[in-house]
């Protein structure tokens, strides 16, 4: 039983592409989170809060937010890519998505896919075993 995914009912995507996508945005709401939650317990420090920790946690911190940092330009685009290809809703809306996308930067990229995937846009479609043994033979 083979899984794809649709995007509006019309697109098919790569599941690692959606995969990817997911990854991106939990690592940036994860990262976010944990950096504000750092910040409303220690204020602002004098001091790098990375000296406090043993060096291959400071490695994964570094790793961590590197692939944040790629991952959040990245779905920042695909969103954009999103908005101009796929998005189909009136001006208004669409004009709105424009200026969250423009003035929110990676953290207005973020809503939009949060937004995106609890609107149903990305649906998994599973094929049944007996018609994909139909279409082969």
């Amino acid at each position: 039983m083979s899984r794809s995914y649709v995007l509006n009912n019309r697109y098919p995507i790569p599941t690692v592409l959606l995969w990817l996508l997911a990854s991106w945005a939990i690592s940036l709401a994860a990262f976010t989170g944990l950096g504000l939650i750092v910040w409303m317990i220690w204020g602002e420090p004098d001091h790098n809060l990375l000296d406090a920790f043993p060096g291959f946690v400071s490695v994964l911190f570094g790793i961590w937010g590197f692939y944040t940092g790629i991952g959040a330009m990245l779905l920042w685009i695909a969103m954009w890519v999103y908005w101009a290809v796929v998005e189909r809703t009136s001006s208004r809306v669409r004009f709105g998505w424009f200026l969250v996308l423009l003035f929110g930067m990676y953290y207005g990229a973020l809503i939009y896919a949060v937004l995106l995937w609890q609107k149903g846009a990305i649906k998994a479609v599973t094929e049944s075993p007996a018609s994909s043994s139909a279409r082969s033979s």
